[in-house]
């Protein structure tokens, strides 16, 4: 199990670099960069590009279009979509929650991967998780956008 986690740790460290930084230079994502597709209140679905967790440098960009988002807070979140059990969820904030405060910030919501449990956890489950189960990983990014 620890070994699934901790890739799972991984994809959300490179999720979370989409919007902890200044943008690179709007255009399509350059060669090895990982892609992610959000969809944020108010602007919709956007593609964003960030280095790999291996990387990262904290740097990220709207793949397209001009732009780019300041994360605020972050929610991330594992579940069992099968049997509809949260699995882990962590939470952090940037400045303890006291960064940006007079910012105005749109959520922005991504499912980053979905995958059978053996592929996640291989063959150490977590309790009540079937190896046939769905897992599902998710973020939840409150973002000062940059448009």
């Amino acid at each position: 199990m620890r070994r699934g986690f901790l890739c799972v740790v991984a994809t959300v460290v490179a999720a979370l670099a989409v919007f902890t930084g200044a943008a690179w230079a709007s255009g399509p994502a350059p060669p090895g960069k990982d892609v992610i597709d959000l969809n944020c209140e108010g602007i919709g679905p956007i593609t964003v590009s960030v280095p790999p967790s291996e990387s990262n440098n904290g740097v990220g960009q709207i793949v397209g279009q001009k732009g780019h988002g300041i994360g605020v807070s972050f929610t991330f979140t594992v579940t069992d979509v099968t049997t509809s059990t949260v699995l882990s969820s962590d939470s952090s904030a940037v400045g303890g929650g006291h960064a940006h405060p007079n910012q105005p910030t749109v959520t922005c919501s991504a499912v980053l991967f979905s995958a059978p449990a053996s592929e996640v956890f291989g063959t150490d489950l977590p309790p009540g998780v079937a190896p046939t189960d769905t897992i599902e990983a998710s973020i939840v990014v409150e973002v000062i956008p940059k448009l």
